[in-house]
């Protein structure tokens, strides 16, 4: 019988940590009031705030609404759906082409949804830069769509910069006003 035993003092040993393999995820819920009171102010004041305020033409309150209840749930199926839908309607309430706010908001629906996997988005500062680098997406999609049209607009770096700035201070009050209605799941 061969013996396989290693001396304690032996430099062969190793030493095994038990590490956890995943980390707890809180998934949280919102009524489904919550949802689309929230979705129909966005709506309503993305289309007549900017004519009052013209500094408003560089917020989307409906990507709002899409990411944070995408980083609410966790479901990727359901923050497509919900970002395609938004987006249509956005579309339908604006004057450009329909179908574009719908294919950037389901893929920053979709992205959002696994980033709340990977990351925690109930700190401020992941919530930032989560919500920083989801509103950057959208707005070079967006900005990459619009390239395709007959008469592309010319790109404007300023915007999409100050846009995804503005995007951020202002979700990062919507969030905290929206996290009164959520509960765990």
């Amino acid at each position: 019988m061969l013996n396989y035993s290693v001396p304690v003092n032996s430099p062969f040993i190793i030493l095994y940590v038990a590490a956890p393999t995943h980390r707890s995820i809180a998934v949280f819920r919102a009524h489904p009031a919550t949802l689309w009171v929230a979705a129909f102010a966005a709506l309503v004041l993305q289309t007549y705030l900017p004519l009052k305020v013209p500094l408003a033409r560089l917020v989307d309150l409906p990507l709002m609404v899409t990411i944070y209840f995408a980083l609410l749930r966790r479901s990727r199926l359901s923050s497509i759906a919900l970002g395609t839908t938004l987006g249509l309607l956005q579309d339908a309430l604006s004057h450009g082409y329909i179908g574009m706010f719908g294919m950037a908001k389901a893929l920053v629906g979709y992205l959002a949804a696994w980033a709340s996997v990977k990351f925690d988005p109930e700190h401020t500062v992941t919530r930032f830069g989560v919500v920083g680098a989801l509103v950057l997406i959208h707005n070079l999609f967006m900005s990459a769509l619009e390239q395709l049209l007959p008469t592309p607009p010319s790109l404007q770096p300023l915007d999409l910069v100050s846009a995804a700035l503005l995007n951020v201070a202002i979700a990062l009050i919507v969030f905290l006003g929206l996290d009164y209605f959520k509960r765990p799941a």
